[in-house]
């Protein structure tokens, strides 16, 4: 599971903030947060005549099993949370625009306030909370907020600015501060409207609802927007992770009213077992003025992983001059994992989705071969997962094609060049295949295990090149395009190539950048002999049998870069290590962890390989 403790900050230090940012917070002179049901003086109408209308929902836990309550939809694709408004367990609106399915016309529904009395006031801010979802119209431009001053004329305010369909749902909750001085400003009757324009959407709610005389935007309140996981994978061979070079970014926004003066923005890579600090850096930021969103910072530090198998995390952080007075977004950051074998974009199946399109698909996950390493390797085995709704395929019933492909070398970094429009096309070299049928005793989500066959030999095993980027898909055929494919969202690959699907033409960016597919890769030694044999004298092992620590004897004429592999009979790797320039030296292997039987240790460079066998007691 995914070791998230790190990203906190102590509580002491939270305290300090929430009572700094207390202090400076304005009172409202009107609001309202909904406590005692649908507000006195309040309407809502239906402006098409359709009658979709806000209701009253007292508790945002009881989804749609309440009339006047939304579904939550926590479901595999959308992944909801009931409403997180501050008083929202105490009641809040809500319009349900998925119940009444698909319309004839655009709903056009409004939720009203009585008049609110602003005479006397120089500046009116509003501020509510809300959460909404999106399917068909956009929230930038169907979900707004009107104000009028006399119930006829009205004012149209964007709150949900960048939010699309392609983006779906807003944060939960959005926190939306809107400045409505030039129509509220000293009026003694001021209305206020929230307008949603859809068709079968997901909902809209709305609670906390503050009106000040001030604005209540914070002073200091810097904020990191988003952060480069610098990954290729969430799992990673140890025989793979140390060329797997990390590079950091971030993108921060300043939300405060203030400059923030002297910003910096760490990046870490940590132990999590240990806490040790591998790898750090930072950038001093220093102006961010009010209103910049989004600013990308760089960091020029390059890491090279050259880690052991375990689990470790990177871990963003900003601070600056000024108390950071909203501090719950300065700390950002996810975990990976360095594996004896696989690759992985997940930790788990998380949730199950397809394609809206009811047609066979295919989904699979883009891997990165090590570039540094003096031996080879070659894929053995794809592991997927997925479930069905009984009520239109058996879960018995379903069929899968496996495929490896490996991207041309030709194929730019960014894939620019890539060819979207055929299976798999003249971007791809199809190289491996497997078929598979769901057993009798599946059960939804188990992990499924394929033996990967090479296309030319026939043989299982395909091997990989030094470098090599490679697509493993998983195909679902006509007879089972109701698949549901497993899915983990708890990483986001921002602004990279992670998973990909292809139905009637490839979509490199999946279902979005924070689905990982289910799709893992195994990988083994390519050859457990020793084709180009080195000589005796430049590899012992000492003392055999062993049983806590195997002394590995290394002698060269010359300094020579040498890649050591602890690995089963099979090929699979239980370690690995690349040393540069070695000469003359005995590396210590501690043997904790390893059962009884027999192993092998190797070497290779560019000259040749030297395999030993050794047997561990107990």
């Amino acid at each position: 599971m995914l070791n998230q403790s790190k990203l906190l900050f102590s509580v002491a230090f939270l305290m300090l903030f929430a009572l700094t940012s207390q202090s400076q917070v304005p009172t409202p002179f009107w609001s309202e947060d909904f406590t005692n049901g649908f507000p006195a003086g309040w309407t809502t109408t239906d402006a098409s005549g359709q009658n979709i209308l806000w209701t009253w929902c007292p508790d945002p836990l009881l989804g749609n099993s309440n009339a006047g309550c939304s579904p939550i939809f926590n479901d595999g694709i959308n992944l909801q949370e009931p409403f997180k408004a501050t008083t929202s367990s105490t009641g809040f609106m809500t319009l349900d625009s998925d119940e009444p399915l698909a319309l004839p016309q655009n709903h056009i529904s409004r939720l009203t306030t009585s008049a609110i009395d602003c005479s006397g006031k120089d500046q009116v801010f509003i501020t509510f909370q809300a959460h909404i979802g999106v399917y068909t119209v956009s929230a930038e431009s169907g979900a707004v907020l009107r104000v009028s001053s006399d119930g006829t004329n009205w004012t149209e305010y964007v709150i949900f600015p960048g939010l699309t369909t392609g983006v779906r749902w807003s944060k939960n909750p959005e926190e939306i501060v809107v400045d409505i001085s030039s129509v509220a400003a000293g009026k003694p009757t001021v209305y206020v409207q929230w307008q949603w324009t859809g068709n079968w959407e997901y909902f809209w709610n709305l609670d906390d609802v503050e009106i000040y005389d001030v604005n209540p935007t914070a002073r200091f309140n810097i904020s990191m927007t988003n952060f480069f996981y610098p990954a290729s994978s969430y799992a990673t061979p140890a025989s793979q992770i140390a060329t797997d070079t990390f590079g950091f970014f971030v993108t921060l926004s300043n939300k405060g009213l203030e400059p923030m003066t002297n910003i910096v923005v760490k990046a870490a890579v940590e132990n999590t077992l240990t806490q040790q600090v591998l790898f750090e850096d930072s950038v001093v930021v220093a102006v961010l003025n009010p209103g910049v969103v989004d600013s990308a910072i760089d960091f020029s530090t390059l890491y090279a992983p050259e880690l052991p198998i375990g689990e470790y995390l990177i871990r963003y952080e900003v601070y600056a001059d000024s108390i950071d007075l909203r501090p719950d977004d300065n700390v950002g950051g996810s975990p990976f994992i360095v594996t004896d074998e696989y690759f992985a974009k997940e930790d788990e199946p998380q949730s199950y989705t397809r394609t809206a399109q009811d047609i066979a698909w295919n989904v699979g996950n883009y891997y990165l071969m090590g570039s540094g390493a003096n031996d080879k390797y070659q894929a053995t085995n794809a592991v997927f997962a997925f479930s069905t709704d009984p009520a239109e395929l058996l879960l018995t019933d379903v069929k899968a094609a496996v495929y490896l492909f490996k991207v041309n070398d030709d194929i730019a970094p960014d894939f620019s060049n890539f060819e979207l429009n055929s299976f798999p096309g003249n971007s791809l070299e199809w190289l491996g295949f497997a078929d598979y049928s769901a057993p009798p005793t599946i059960t939804p989500g188990q992990l499924q295990q394929v033996e990967i066959i090479d296309f030319d030999s026939g043989l299982p095993g395909v091997p990989l090149e030094t470098g090599g980027r490679y697509f493993l898909m998983v195909g679902y055929p006509e007879e089972a395009k109701q698949t549901n494919h497993a899915f983990n969202r708890k990483i986001k690959y921002y602004n990279t190539i992670s998973t990909v699907i292809y139905t009637s033409q490839w979509f490199l960016g999946g279902f979005g950048d924070d689905f990982s597919a289910v799709v893992r890769m195994y990988i083994s030694l390519l050859s457990t002999t020793d084709d180009k044999p080195l000589p005796e004298s430049a590899f012992k092992v000492f003392p055999n049998p062993a049983s806590d620590v195997l002394n590995l004897d290394l002698n060269f004429d010359k300094p020579t870069d040498v890649t050591i592999t602890i690995a089963e009979l099979s090929g699979r790797v239980v370690n690995i290590e690349d040393r540069q320039g070695v000469t003359n030296e005995i590396r210590k292997f501690n043997l904790n962890g390893l059962a009884a039987g027999t192993y092998l240790a190797r070497i290779a460079t560019k000259e040749g390989s030297r395999t030993l066998k050794f047997i561990v007691q107990r």
